[in-house]
């Protein structure tokens, strides 16, 4: 790669002792090489190049005596440079069998290669040099009578006094050298069309490989300092992409709906006629102006940013281009629209915001623009059949000539279009904007998280769900809202006896947005109050509750948690709490456990019915560490509440060095400890799919669940995780989803998958 770049750019630039060396040093150099070995290499390569030019003139010179009998002029200027040629090999040679010692130049020392070395030095530099000859050879061989001997000559001369007269490749000064030596009998114009493809070849076509491929190289050195500068790079991309494309969407439209609105060329339509469908022509039209004012809509949702809107336009450009051909041969449309699809077509991930197209709220400066572009269409619509005289009848003509015919039905087309957009707009139920809790929020919902019996409201503290509050601020509900569902996590927290004003109230300010309500993970607690709002009861699994005062390590069902016991503590391994304080120190390290993890399997952070790593979230709870001598291998934050009726944990997350079982011995002392605090029961979570009814007559959800849990350890380990919590002995608590009755269930279903798994369909189906 060096020698090609170094040759490409010297033989170009001209200097070829100074550009090539320093070419060689910039790579070198990178790889250590020494300065020395540098300057060594390059008179090396130097003295290679000498040799094989001296000694292939001067053996074609004696081997051929054709040339030289020839009594040209510039055939004595020949004689003179072989017999240099011949004179200076003979030293050289002389010097590489005789002197064997290094020759010193001040305090650089240079050892002469063997004669060995020389041989193939002069052998290697022989063949390069007439396949660089044959390049020239082969387009001058049809142009003039000559000898390849005689030619290979010529050609040597005149490259070495273009490489020395140091002018930037030669130019000019090659040719001029060649065209001389050629003689007043060969005409300068039938060659020179060779020498110029020559120069093209064996000059300009490597060099453009050369550019690319050193730009390549410093590119790859540079990385960590382009990277920065990248970034900020796309920063101003990512801010000008979507302004941009919003800018040719809008464009796109207004040539759709010009076009739509003047004559269709005459050849094309007389070309068309001969296979198109009148039918296919005149619904390609109307179709393509309803494209047209589709695209300048969508404008607004690209500024925006919406990933529908990414998609959409894709496929509204594609719609563009086949209505564009079909409604009258429009190549140049068509070619335009699949530029502007080609543009938009790699910038996707500048398109992140999730939202409904329908929901795109739009200024009175983009109806205005987009008024401007309609009444311009329309104008030239209007201008374009000045001529023809209005009637009726107008309306119901359909021919290939009706082109008058076909803009006024576009016309009441995009009419129709707007209005129905616009009454869609006016009489659809008013979207609600999630609103997440603020900072003064979140601290009344500690309060109140901590006062309460179970541990699960600590899932409001993440700040990612709405909150509804009661009307005395004691008590709250959380939720989510998703695809026309408002879904509640768990039973509401609080007082009692303001649950069921509540609940309703969260199901009325649904209705008054046109959305139904669930319930994801609740108890038997409101049952009865769930099923007075109409909901039906799906049950989910059980809870697994351990009850801290009889918990030991002690007796033959603990025996497998005291060996882990034992296990870990021969390896070293230490438990112990963090505070507040603690852990906002011991913070970065927990971190990069935390990423580690995720990386190591492969999974993504969730939401709603579970936690995610956040520092603000994480600092303000407890947090129980494992540590292996001074590093921390495995940890969890706690919840608790203040009555010390449940205890819990949320992540869980250890190191690729944490010992196998770290996370259940973490889970032995967390109860441990719990008992010594005096907690009543340590929250296991949930175990999916567990205690459904196995009857016949049970109802079809419990026969599919069964299925599931018992048969699809590919998809998820359901068995055995409630095989894991039951080695703890625990109180199985069944918990529930209140859902709407009828079909509605898999929708739900989905749309509650779709908020854990961070409110993106992709994360649906990945870990």
């Amino acid at each position: 790669m060096t020698s090609f770049i170094a040759f490409a750019i010297s033989n170009n630039v001209g200097h070829a002792l100074i550009s090539g060396p320093s070419v060689r040093y910039r790579f070198y150099n990178a790889w250590g090489l020494s300065g020395l070995d540098m300057i060594k290499l390059s008179v090396f390569i130097s003295v290679m190049y000498l040799l094989g030019t001296m000694t292939l003139a001067v053996a074609a010179f004696f081997f051929f005596p054709q040339i030289q009998a020839s009594s040209s002029p510039t055939y004595f200027l020949i004689h003179a440079v072989i017999y240099t040629a011949l004179a200076l090999l003979i030293v050289y040679w002389l010097l590489i069998l005789i002197f064997r010692k290094p020759l010193r130049l001040r305090n650089v020392e240079f050892s002469l290669p063997t004669p060995a070395m020389t041989l193939i030095q002069t052998l290697i530099a022989g063949i390069d040099l007439i396949l660089a000859s044959l390049t020239l050879y082969v387009f001058l061989q049809h142009q003039v009578e000559l000898s390849f001997t005689t030619f290979l000559v010529i050609y040597l001369i005149a490259q070495l006094v273009g490489l020395y007269s140091q002018v930037p490749g030669g130019l000019g000064v090659f040719e001029g050298v060649f065209l001389y030596m050629m003689g007043d009998t060969v005409p300068g114009d039938s060659i020179l069309g060779a020498l110029i493809l020559y120069r093209i070849v064996y000059f300009f076509v490597p060099l453009a490989f050369a550019g690319p491929g050193i730009l390549g190289y410093e590119l790859v050195q540079r990385r960590k300092l382009l990277a920065g500068q990248m970034q900020l790079v796309r920063n101003i991309v990512s801010q000008a992409v979507p302004q941009i494309f919003s800018l040719l969407l809008l464009i796109s439209g207004g040539i759709l709906l010009v076009s739509g609105a003047t004559p269709t060329d005459t050849n094309a339509l007389r070309w068309m006629r001969s296979f198109m469908p009148l039918p296919v022509m005149e619904i390609s039209h109307l179709l393509g102006s309803v494209v047209g004012v589709s695209l300048l809509f969508l404008a607004r949702a690209v500024r925006l940013r919406l990933d529908a809107a990414y998609y959409t336009s894709m496929g509204l450009l594609g719609f563009g281009i086949i209505f564009s051909l079909l409604k009258g041969a429009d190549w140049q449309e068509a070619t335009m629209l699949s530029l502007m699809a080609l543009l938009l077509l790699p910038t996707r991930r500048f398109f992140y915001r999730r939202s409904s197209l329908v929901n795109v709220a739009f200024s009175w400066q983009w109806f205005l623009l987009i008024g401007i572009v309609i009444g311009t269409s329309t104008w030239f619509g209007f201008f374009s059949y000045k001529y023809i005289e209005y009637s009726n009848d107008l309306w119901w003509q359909f021919s290939y000539k009706s082109d008058a015919s076909r803009f006024l039905r576009s016309l009441l087309v995009i009419g129709g279009a707007i209005i129905g957009f616009a009454l869609y707009r006016l009489l659809r139920v008013s979207p609600v904007k999630a609103e997440l809790p603020s900072p003064a929020d979140m601290q009344e919902l500690s309060s109140i998280v901590r006062a309460g019996q179970t541990t699960d409201s600590h899932l409001a503290l993440l700040g990612d769900k709405t909150i509804m509050w009661s009307d005395s601020r004691k008590s709250f509900l959380m939720y989510s809202i998703s695809r026309g569902y408002w879904i509640a996590m768990g039973d509401p927290v609080g007082r009692p006896e303001e649950m069921e004003s509540l609940v309703w109230r969260f199901r009325e300010m649904a209705d008054l947005h046109g959305s139904r309500v669930a319930f994801y993970q609740v108890s038997k607690k409101y049952l009865p109050l769930y099923l007075d709002l109409g909901l039906v009861l799906i049950k989910l699994g059980e809870e697994a509750l351990v009850s801290l005062p009889s918990f030991s390590l002690e007796g033959r069902r603990r025996s497998g948690l005291r060996q882990t016991d034992n296990k870990m503590l021969r390896l070293g391994l230490t438990f112990s709490i963090l505070d507040h304080e603690q852990v906002a120190v011991q913070m970065p390290e927990i971190k990069e456990i935390s990423k580690a993890w995720l990386a190591s399997k492969g999974v993504q952070e969730k939401k709603f019915s579970l936690g995610f790593f956040a520092e603000e979230y994480i600092a303000s709870n407890p947090v129980a560490i494992v540590k292996q001598g001074d590093e921390i291998v495995a940890f969890a934050n706690i919840w608790e509440t203040d009555s010390k009726h449940e205890l819990s944990v949320d992540l869980m997350r250890y190191t690729s060095a944490a010992p196998s079982g770290v996370m259940e011995w973490l889970f032995i002392q967390l109860m441990l400890w719990g008992r010594d605090q005096g907690f009543e029961y340590f929250n296991l979570g949930m175990a999916p799919l567990a205690g459904l009814e196995k009857h016949p007559l049970a109802p079809l959800w419990h026969k599919i669940g069964n299925i599931i849990f018992e048969r699809a350890e590919n998809i998820y380990n359901f068995e055995g995780l409630h095989a894991y919590k039951e080695k703890f002995d625990p109180l199985w608590q069944p918990r529930y989803f209140a859902t709407p009755p009828g079909l509605s269930l898999p929708s739900v279903f989905l749309n509650v998958t779709r908020l854990i798994a961070g409110g993106n369909i992709e994360g649906v189906f990945r870990k």
